[in-house]
């Protein structure tokens, strides 16, 4: 009776591809998601970023930071998408600059 080793080779080689391409995948998928979780972050600092700068640009023009975040939007006409960020602003008084904090809608629900 003879065995046929043929088929074991293929089957070998199949098996080895396989986890080759499920290792890359791996690998592909990781990447990705780190890229993705940068770009989160940099969202979230341009978006603090643009409302600090919209915050000092009133201030010039009006000698008073305005009273709330509302007030900055009709004032300067900032867009920051709420849908996906959570704005907080924040004011002591008129001449000092408020605290502005912008965190990402989806970590907080």
């Amino acid at each position: 009776m003879k065995r046929n080793y043929r088929n074991r080779g293929v089957w070998l080689s199949v098996l080895l591809g396989l986890c080759v391409f499920a290792i890359v995948a791996a690998i592909v998928l990781s990447a990705v998601s780190k890229a993705s979780e940068a770009s989160d972050r940099e969202g979230l600092k341009l978006a603090e970023d643009a409302i600090r700068k919209a915050a000092v640009s009133v201030y010039a023009l009006e000698g008073a930071y305005p009273a709330t975040y509302e007030d900055l939007k009709a004032q300067s006409g900032i867009a920051v998408d709420e849908e996906k960020y959570i704005v907080q602003y924040e004011i002591f008084a008129s001449n000092i600059m408020p605290e502005i904090t912008v965190l990402d809608r989806t970590v907080f629900g």
